[in-house]
């Protein structure tokens, strides 16, 4: 078992009536880090979760150790919790505090954490995604043309839409140079543009479906209308 105690130099003793721990696992020569949580049984029938092997679920950083060895990394459990609720929070508590997807190694511009995201919905900001990247995604379109997205077949709409973030209420001029720079698909927020009263929208290929929500790092968008440039 690879567990120490945080700040410590001696073996991680874990108390199994608790449900997991949180804890930091860093690169000793770079200081890289990702900080998770583990739970000690999974399931109904709580089979063991092998938490003594474990190495993290950041793809980024099992390459790295399989690259170098387990050998030039620290595995060190911050502390355990009693219930599932108390191990998430005191996760991105920790996540938070120490600004994983923000926070940059020393004299660099390279992330501090190999961190993405934090609670599972606050992403790393759009502007560490290349150009590339973010034209390649919004092809992605699931057949919606492109044109739709920008309003270019709603006359006097031009792109400008209003639409509800997790039931908050924001307007956008151009819905598509939002979506590219929040990091949300244009094919999925033009189907829910597509979205009528009655909670369908007509897929070009797929034909009547039921409406969609899109969730991303900024919440979840629930409703877009298009809207004329007097509108507000």
């Amino acid at each position: 078992m690879h567990w120490t105690v945080w700040q410590e130099d001696k073996p991680f003793v874990p108390n199994l009536d608790k449900f997991g721990f949180v804890y930091i696992i860093t690169h000793t020569k770079t200081g890289k880090a990702y900080v998770g949580c583990k739970q000690y049984f999974t399931g109904k029938k709580k089979a063991p979760s092998k938490w003594e092997m474990y190495t993290g679920s950041s793809k980024y950083l099992n390459e790295d150790i399989k690259k170098i060895g387990k050998e030039h990394f620290t595995f060190e459990a911050i502390a355990e919790y009693k219930n599932k609720r108390s191990l998430r929070y005191y996760e991105a508590y920790y996540q938070m505090k120490w600004d994983v997807l923000t926070a940059t190694l020393k004299d660099s511009d390279e992330p501090a954490f190999y961190n993405s995201y934090v609670g599972g919905k606050w992403y790393r900001p759009i502007e560490s995604f290349t150009p590339e990247w973010k034209k390649k995604i919004s092809e992605a379109k699931l057949g919606v043309p492109n044109t739709a997205i920008r309003g270019e077949k709603h006359g006097a709409y031009r792109g400008k839409a209003e639409l509800y973030l997790d039931g908050k209420r924001i307007v956008v001029n151009c819905l598509g140079a939002w979506c590219d720079e929040n990091n949300y698909n244009r094919g999925y927020t033009s189907l829910i543009a597509l979205t009528t009263k009655n909670g369908y929208y007509v897929h070009p290929s797929q034909g009547k479906r039921k409406a969609v929500s899109l969730k991303g790092s900024l919440g979840t968008i629930t409703k877009v209308r298009w809207l004329r440039d007097e509108e507000s």
